[in-house]
Protein backbone atom coordinates (compact mmCIF):
# COMPACT_ATOMS: atom_id res chain seq x y z
CA UNK A 1 0.00 0.00 0.00
CA UNK A 2 1.43 3.15 -0.96
CA UNK A 3 2.16 6.18 1.59
CA UNK A 4 -0.45 8.35 0.30
CA UNK A 5 -3.29 5.46 0.89
CA UNK A 6 -2.53 6.38 4.85
CA UNK A 7 -3.21 10.26 4.46
CA UNK A 8 -7.06 10.38 5.91
CA UNK A 9 -9.31 12.56 7.88
CA UNK A 10 -9.06 11.19 11.44
CA UNK A 11 -12.10 13.73 12.65
CA UNK A 12 -14.58 12.19 9.99
CA UNK A 13 -13.45 8.70 10.75
CA UNK A 14 -14.17 9.38 14.34
CA UNK A 15 -17.52 10.97 13.95
CA UNK A 16 -18.64 7.68 11.42
CA UNK A 17 -17.06 5.49 14.22
CA UNK A 18 -15.03 3.61 11.52
CA UNK A 19 -11.74 2.39 11.81
CA UNK A 20 -8.33 2.13 9.33
CA UNK A 21 -5.71 -0.38 10.25
CA UNK A 22 -2.03 -1.37 8.11
CA UNK A 23 1.52 -2.52 8.04
CA UNK A 24 4.78 -0.88 7.22
CA UNK A 25 7.80 -1.66 7.02
CA UNK A 26 10.84 -0.22 9.41
CA UNK A 27 12.61 1.50 6.88
CA UNK A 28 10.14 3.02 5.33
CA UNK A 29 9.49 5.58 8.64
CA UNK A 30 12.66 7.45 7.11
CA UNK A 31 12.72 9.30 10.89
CA UNK A 32 12.21 5.56 12.75
CA UNK A 33 14.93 3.67 10.25
CA UNK A 34 17.43 6.49 11.34
CA UNK A 35 17.06 6.34 15.44
CA UNK A 36 17.09 2.06 15.46
CA UNK A 37 20.63 -0.14 14.89
CA UNK A 38 18.92 -2.44 12.13
CA UNK A 39 15.65 -0.78 10.39
CA UNK A 40 14.12 -4.96 10.11
CA UNK A 41 10.28 -5.61 10.43
CA UNK A 42 7.36 -3.93 10.11
CA UNK A 43 4.80 -1.79 12.13
CA UNK A 44 1.23 -2.59 12.75
CA UNK A 45 -1.32 0.29 13.79
CA UNK A 46 -4.60 1.03 14.10
CA UNK A 47 -6.92 3.79 14.32
CA UNK A 48 -10.40 3.13 15.96
CA UNK A 49 -12.98 6.29 15.66
CA UNK A 50 -14.99 7.08 18.73
CA UNK A 51 -17.23 10.45 19.80
CA UNK A 52 -18.14 10.16 23.15
CA UNK A 53 -21.50 11.45 24.56
CA UNK A 54 -20.23 14.78 24.31
CA UNK A 55 -19.09 15.06 20.52
CA UNK A 56 -15.90 14.82 21.65
CA UNK A 57 -13.77 12.61 18.53
CA UNK A 58 -11.29 10.80 19.65
CA UNK A 59 -8.93 8.19 17.72
CA UNK A 60 -7.86 5.46 19.80
CA UNK A 61 -4.13 4.31 18.31
CA UNK A 62 -2.51 0.95 18.61
CA UNK A 63 0.54 0.06 17.27
CA UNK A 64 2.60 -3.46 17.87
CA UNK A 65 6.13 -3.96 16.41
CA UNK A 66 9.58 -5.00 17.85
CA UNK A 67 12.61 -2.95 16.68
CA UNK A 68 16.36 -3.52 17.03
CA UNK A 69 18.28 -1.14 19.34
CA UNK A 70 22.11 -0.89 20.01
CA UNK A 71 22.21 -1.71 23.99
CA UNK A 72 24.73 1.60 24.99
CA UNK A 73 26.27 -1.36 27.88
CA UNK A 74 27.48 -4.30 25.92
CA UNK A 75 26.85 -2.53 22.57
CA UNK A 76 25.33 -5.78 21.26
CA UNK A 77 21.97 -5.92 19.24
CA UNK A 78 18.68 -5.02 21.66
CA UNK A 79 15.39 -6.45 20.25
CA UNK A 80 12.69 -3.62 21.83
CA UNK A 81 8.80 -5.07 21.57
CA UNK A 82 6.76 -2.35 21.27
CA UNK A 83 3.08 -2.56 22.39
CA UNK A 84 1.34 1.09 22.28
CA UNK A 85 -2.12 2.18 22.95
CA UNK A 86 -2.90 5.90 23.15
CA UNK A 87 -6.28 7.77 22.90
CA UNK A 88 -6.43 11.22 21.07
CA UNK A 89 -8.53 13.75 21.42
CA UNK A 90 -8.78 15.54 17.87
CA UNK A 91 -9.53 19.14 18.06
CA UNK A 92 -9.58 21.14 14.78
CA UNK A 93 -6.49 23.64 13.97
CA UNK A 94 -6.78 26.61 16.98
CA UNK A 95 -9.24 25.02 18.71
CA UNK A 96 -9.03 24.78 22.95
CA UNK A 97 -8.21 21.68 24.95
CA UNK A 98 -11.42 21.80 27.01
CA UNK A 99 -11.32 22.47 30.17
CA UNK A 100 -12.31 19.23 31.96
CA UNK A 101 -9.60 17.43 29.71
CA UNK A 102 -6.44 19.90 30.75
CA UNK A 103 -5.48 17.38 33.40
CA UNK A 104 -5.87 14.17 31.77
CA UNK A 105 -3.13 11.67 31.28
CA UNK A 106 -4.80 9.15 30.02
CA UNK A 107 -5.74 11.16 26.67
CA UNK A 108 -3.57 13.59 24.54
CA UNK A 109 -4.85 16.53 22.32
CA UNK A 110 -4.12 17.03 18.75
CA UNK A 111 -4.60 19.25 16.24
CA UNK A 112 -5.53 17.39 13.11
CA UNK A 113 -6.39 19.12 9.69
CA UNK A 114 -8.72 17.36 7.38
CA UNK A 115 -5.92 15.39 5.47
CA UNK A 116 -3.91 14.16 8.34
CA UNK A 117 -0.74 11.31 7.25
CA UNK A 118 -1.34 8.74 10.07
CA UNK A 119 1.70 7.52 9.43
CA UNK A 120 3.73 10.77 10.74
CA UNK A 121 1.29 10.04 13.95
CA UNK A 122 2.35 6.06 14.19
CA UNK A 123 6.29 7.09 13.92
CA UNK A 124 6.06 10.02 16.55
CA UNK A 125 4.42 7.50 19.11
CA UNK A 126 7.37 5.07 18.06
CA UNK A 127 9.84 7.82 18.84
CA UNK A 128 8.94 8.84 21.73
CA UNK A 129 8.46 5.30 23.06
CA UNK A 130 12.46 4.69 22.45
CA UNK A 131 14.47 4.25 25.44
CA UNK A 132 16.80 7.61 25.98
CA UNK A 133 20.04 4.78 26.56
CA UNK A 134 18.55 1.19 25.10
CA UNK A 135 20.58 -1.42 27.49
CA UNK A 136 19.45 -4.64 28.22
CA UNK A 137 18.01 -5.78 31.73
CA UNK A 138 20.90 -7.48 32.93
CA UNK A 139 24.42 -7.41 30.91
CA UNK A 140 28.00 -6.65 31.09
CA UNK A 141 29.79 -3.55 29.53
CA UNK A 142 32.73 -4.64 27.63
CA UNK A 143 36.03 -5.59 28.67
CA UNK A 144 39.23 -4.48 27.78
CA UNK A 145 40.86 -7.37 25.95
CA UNK A 146 44.23 -6.48 26.83
CA UNK A 147 44.14 -6.61 30.41
CA UNK A 148 46.22 -2.96 30.90
CA UNK A 149 45.20 -0.80 33.45
CA UNK A 150 44.16 2.65 31.68
CA UNK A 151 46.61 5.36 32.34
CA UNK A 152 44.23 8.39 33.70
CA UNK A 153 45.19 11.50 31.55
CA UNK A 154 45.63 13.72 34.83
CA UNK A 155 48.05 11.49 36.59
CA UNK A 156 50.22 12.53 33.40
CA UNK A 157 49.46 15.85 33.90
CA UNK A 158 50.70 15.69 37.56
CA UNK A 159 53.89 13.90 36.59
CA UNK A 160 54.58 16.51 33.78
CA UNK A 161 53.54 19.51 36.59
CA UNK A 162 56.20 17.82 39.18
CA UNK A 163 59.21 17.84 36.72
CA UNK A 164 58.83 21.88 35.91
Amino acid sequence: MSQEGFVIDLRALARDGRHVEGEIPVARLERLADSVSDPVGSVWFRFDGVRDDDGKLFADLMIRTELTLQCQRCLDALRLPCVIHNRLLLLRPGEEIPEDDLENDEVDALEVEPRTDVLALVEDELLLALPLVPRHEACEAPVKAGGDEEISPFAVLRNLRGKV
